[in-house]
């Protein structure tokens, strides 16, 4: 596998509280866990638990700035232990969560939100620029 980005839709960094239950248990048990990014398609999230790749989860989380939750399904698409320098953390995962059954309002709304903190992050990362070559330039002039 390359390093080239395969993704059909960008994610972005999105921390957040997500609700989840494994959909075909049944009295399944509701956790709460943070997410590490999400996209129009999918969303990252950390699990104490090992899922199996394509498990059917229920979700719910927020999109902060429109002060919305999104509810909807999701398939675990890939799962692996979380390692911090590259040392195994111990019943720490990630997973990939592909969204299914997700109503068409909501993909709205997730591509709103998606759009609004592109933008902030762009404004941001242009203000980081412009300073750094205006320290750059004003050094090279002296």
């Amino acid at each position: 596998m390359s390093g080239r980005e395969r993704r059909r839709f960008p994610r972005l960094p999105f921390n957040a509280e997500v609700e989840y239950a494994v959909s075909e248990q049944e009295e399944a048990e509701l956790f709460t866990t943070e997410s590490k990014n999400i996209s129009l398609v999918g969303i990252r999230i950390i699990v104490f638990e090992r899922l199996e790749q394509g498990a059917i989860l229920d979700l719910k989380f927020p999109l902060p700035q429109l002060n919305k939750f999104i509810i909807t399904k999701g398939r675990v698409a890939w799962i692996r232990e979380l390692t911090i320098r590259k040392k195994k953390v111990g019943s720490v995962y990630e997973a990939g969560i592909e969204f299914i059954n997700i109503k068409d309002t909501d993909i709205q709304e997730l591509d709103k939100y998606l759009l609004v903190r592109t933008k902030g992050f762009l404004a941001v990362l242009k203000g980081k620029l412009k300073n750094r070559l205006s320290k750059i330039f004003s050094k090279k002039i002296s």
